[in-house]
């Protein structure tokens, strides 16, 4: 074990807003904002971003949504992508930096493009269902950009000293997974699109689309019993939790 915990630093890198019956099923047609996060997770061998927002088109409009324009709109500053917020915390969006990605939705891979030099890691599941399938989440454009790719099955020690570690979450993708760090206030999990919201622990409430809901259901107990193990589990777009980590890096 390093003398230095990991630490995990909250990046604002867009919002998207749309009804809430799209994130809950049985929700409303009331509208709601939600974070768009990425993660800088710093350890003694290196930076990694789990994760990387919105792609810097969207400050300009939803065109480039193709279909999804339909039902998200963007809200995103120029300047509010992945690679002006490492900048800001003395990261080089051009180094070579580690790059976890959840699964490939646009709202996650968005921002590939402003770091070339970065080697992605992702689940093996995923990458050939987002290469291959005419889903129109996928947007081959946004991550099929040239960069070196480490297709992985099941969990993973990225430093060999499990305090970072891959561990899957399928089900909302068929390859989804999230991110578990130990730090020196004990163990979280970014679950990225695992569990949307905070509420989302106790109540169930899936959103309306997913690839598995059987699936996302196990995640979500294994979630469960992460947390009721003390492991602090960050939702995936929780707008008042994304604040509150914004002023408090964890």
């Amino acid at each position: 074990m390093y003398s230095l915990a990991p630490t995990i630093t909250a990046l604002d890198c867009g919002w998207l807003r749309t009804q809430r019956r799209t994130l809950t099923q049985g929700g409303s047609t009331d509208q709601l904002s939600f974070p768009i996060p990425s993660w800088l997770v710093q350890h003694p061998q290196g930076n990694v971003v789990f994760d990387v927002g919105l792609h810097p088109d969207l400050a300009d409009g939803a065109e480039s949504l193709g279909p999804m324009a339909k039902i998200f709109a963007p809200q995103l500053e120029h300047g509010g992508t992945v690679a002006h917020r490492l900048a800001e915390h003395d990261v080089d969006p051009l180094s070579n930096l580690t790059v976890v990605l959840s699964h490939c939705h646009f709202d996650h891979v968005g921002g590939l493009c402003e770091l070339p030099n970065a080697r992605v890691i992702i689940q093996a599941d995923e990458w050939v269902a987002a290469t291959s399938d005419p889903d129109i989440s996928y947007d081959k454009s946004l991550f099929e950009l040239g960069h070196d790719v480490l297709a992985i099955a099941g969990a993973h020690d990225l430093f060999g000293d499990g305090t970072v570690a891959c561990i899957p979450t399928p089900g909302h993708t068929c390859g989804h997974q999230s991110l578990r760090v130990v730090t020196a206030n004990g163990p979280v999990i970014l679950a990225a699109d695992a569990c949307y919201f905070g509420h989302t622990l106790d109540d169930g409430i899936l959103p309306q689309f997913g690839y598995d809901f059987d699936q996302q259901r196990a995640s979500l107990d294994m979630l469960r019993r992460e947390h009721a193990g003390g492991t602090a589990i960050v939702p995936g777009h929780d707008a008042e939790i994304f604040r509150r980590l914004l002023a408090a890096p964890l």
